[in-house]
């Protein structure tokens, strides 16, 4: 049912402002013209809630999205009849949009607001409640059938023994397992016909698998990924180098080793000592080099390694290696100098692919990933200079991993898409499509949020790097429904079905003493000499008010006598106790109707006894 705007028209009738007027002209043209007049009158009004919820009405059939945007903001209105009316229709609105959770949402602001709209509130609650169960069944199904479950693998290192077995499920037991596709094993493992996977992997890496399952009852296939970390290694390939009496400092990193780790140094130079963090730092006093051990572990795993740090008596690049680089990508940087404060002045040396200003200021397009050795000169005020060699790390291109994501209803995610290459820091931005409803996508590259509907989305995402190369690309987010509701909300959802059960016990039990009290004050009335039908004027009185000082039209007085007979024997009189309540139920029902006006109450008793997609054959104004 779509709640009528007819107040809107009385309140365009009652003042004398310019956009009542307007909302008031509107309502008498064709429903094109009028959706015309409506948004004109917005972009003068941007405010006038009562315009929002006539064009919010008019195109909750054409267009529930657009519907469900101006009824949205028509509900901020401060007339309790208007925002009781637009949270109305926005349930409507978001019923016809899928969105079940949502509609539940504004249809309980309307029975706030309104309690004649409690029929519609748990209307909605109990689709909400019927698809809940539609996909606690269907998870049931799935999980009796053969499948992979989407349980990670335990991560494999280079060098170490594996054993790990695939998460298969359902199906009749036993199962077979086998690499499907194009698909392979990284070097060093095999997989047993069982699912297990066995060896000593020979090479790092992220291994995306096609898994072929068999058993007596079908087949399946899955998809797993087997991360093998590399053999535990130091991986700062030089030191910086030092000045004599210039602050030092230089981190280093290591791979194949679990957080926490541990370093230690041995042999630094005299003025620098080592952090267990791998930070080397302080002030060095004498001039040489040194052969400085390192060593790092994380109570496992040890790695160890030996590099010559440098310590000049004169000056040197502070930036050692520059700020890494993305191929193809225009790179700009101002390189400085550690060593006395003086001028210095630079320039490109021999075979420099890049451009170096006497600043110190690097530029050009690196062409291909990978290190760039760039020669160059610093000369001093005080006459002295120097050859280094600078080394600027050149990351490939990046690349954005599209790779399939799955999402639960209700569920709250915080999931970073996957890239390599290119220069961090990185912005990522939804360029085309869109994401599910409740899910949005951070700068960070993490979705976060909570999915609202289960289906499937595909959105264009886009990533742009430190030095502007950007890419693009197409992912498929599928939003299934939770295998089963918060506890939270499961109580409460059994709560709310027993209190309208509760509801409707008691008021079957009500409408049956009064169809009793009914028939024994007729019997009385007949034993006076009356009628059953004869009403003594306060009775009249007492039903005029209950309907409304409203009169019913001949057709709906032909209709109600028609829909009161139901249940009744053919001298007028109900034939059992439910079929009395079921008269006086229909009843009330009518006399609730009779209070709309005329061209609702198709729409209504369709919403009420009818439901679906479908739409009645008269359908009275939206506006």
């Amino acid at each position: 049912m779509i709640r009528p705007s007819l107040l809107l028209l009385a309140l365009a009738t009652a003042w004398a402002a310019d956009p009542w007027d307007a909302l008031a002209a509107a309502a008498k043209l064709p429903e094109s013209e009028a959706k015309t007049a409506l948004e004109k009158l917005l972009l003068e009004n941007p405010g006038f809630h009562a315009a929002r919820f006539n064009l919010g009405s008019l195109l909750l059939a054409s267009d529930p999205a657009k519907a469900a945007e101006q009824l949205e903001l028509a509900t901020g209105a401060t007339s309790t009849e208007v925002a009781a009316d637009a949270w109305h229709n926005l349930t409507l609105a978001r019923v016809k949009q899928g969105r079940l959770e949502d509609a539940l949402l504004a249809a309980e602001k309307a029975a706030t607001l309104r309690p004649e709209a409690a029929p519609l509130r748990d209307e909605v609650r109990r689709l909400v409640l019927a698809r809940q169960d539609e996909a606690r069944r269907k998870a049931e199904e799935e999980a009796k059938k053969l499948h992979l479950q989407p349980v990670p693998l335990p991560v494999a290192r280079v060098g170490e023994a594996y054993a790990a077995k695939l998460p298969i499920a359902g199906g009749k037991p036993p199962a077979t397992a086998t690499i499907a596709g194009e698909s392979k094993l990284p070097d060093g493992l095999t997989l047993a016909p069982d699912g297990t996977f066995a060896g000593t992997p020979t090479k790092s890496g992220s291994f995306a698998l096609d898994i072929a399952l068999k058993d007596a009852s079908g087949e399946a296939t899955g998809k797993t990924t087997l991360n093998v970390l590399p053999a535990p290694a130091i991986t700062t390939e030089r030191l910086p180098e030092a000045v004599i009496r210039q602050p030092y400092k230089a981190t280093l990193s290591a791979v194949g080793l679990d957080a926490p780790v541990k370093w230690t140094f041995a042999r630094l130079p005299a003025g620098l000592t080592g952090s267990a963090d791998g930070t080397i730092s302080g002030t060095p006093t004498e001039a040489g080099t040194a052969s400085v051990h390192l060593h790092v572990e994380d109570g496992k795993r040890q790695a160890n390694r030996i590099l010559d740090l440098d310590v000049s008596d004169v000056f040197a690049p502070a930036e050692q290696p520059l700020p890494a680089a993305t191929a193809n990508a225009a790179y700009t940087f101002r390189a400085t100098v550690r060593g006395p404060v003086q001028d210095y002045t630079w320039a490109a040396g021999a075979g420099a692919s890049l451009a170096i200003a006497k600043d110190g200021t690097i530029s050009g397009t690196p062409s291909q990933p990978g290190e760039l050795k760039l020669p160059v000169k610093i000369s001093a005020a005080d006459g002295r200079s120097r050859d280094v060699e600078l080394s600027l790390p050149v990351n490939p291109a990046p690349l954005i991993q599209p790779d399939p994501i799955t999402l639960h209803v209700g569920e709250p995610v915080d999931q970073a898409l996957k890239a390599t290459g290119g220069t961090p820091p990185f912005a990522w931005t939804v360029a085309g499509g869109g994401l599910p409803a409740g899910i949005r996508l951070d700068a960070d590259g993490h979705l976060r949020g909570v999915a609202k509907d289960p289906g499937t989305a595909t959105a264009t995402v886009a990533l742009v790097d430190r030095w502007k190369a950007s890419t693009q690309a197409e992912i498929t987010l599928k939003v299934e429904a939770a295998t089963n509701p918060p506890p939270d909300q499961a109580k409460q959802d059994q709560k709310d079905q027993k209190d309208q059960k509760d509801q409707k016990d008691q008021k079957d039990q009500k409408d049956q003493k009064d169809g009793k009290d009914d028939q024994k004050q007729a019997g009385q009335d007949k034993k006076d000499g009356q009628k059953p039908d004869d009403k003594k004027d306060g009775d009249k009185g007492d039903q005029k008010q209950a309907g409304k000082p409203e009169d019913k039209k001949d057709g709906d007085q032909a209709k109600d006598g028609k829909e009161g007979k139901a249940g009744q024997t053919k001298d007028g009189k109900a034939d059992t106790p439910e079929a009395q309540a079921a008269v006086l139920n229909q009843t009330a029902a009518d006399r609730w109707l009779d209070q709309l006006p005329k061209e609702d109450r198709g729409v209504l008793r369709y919403q009420l006894l009818e439901g679906g997609d479908k739409t009645p054959d008269k359908k009275g104004k939206t506006w």
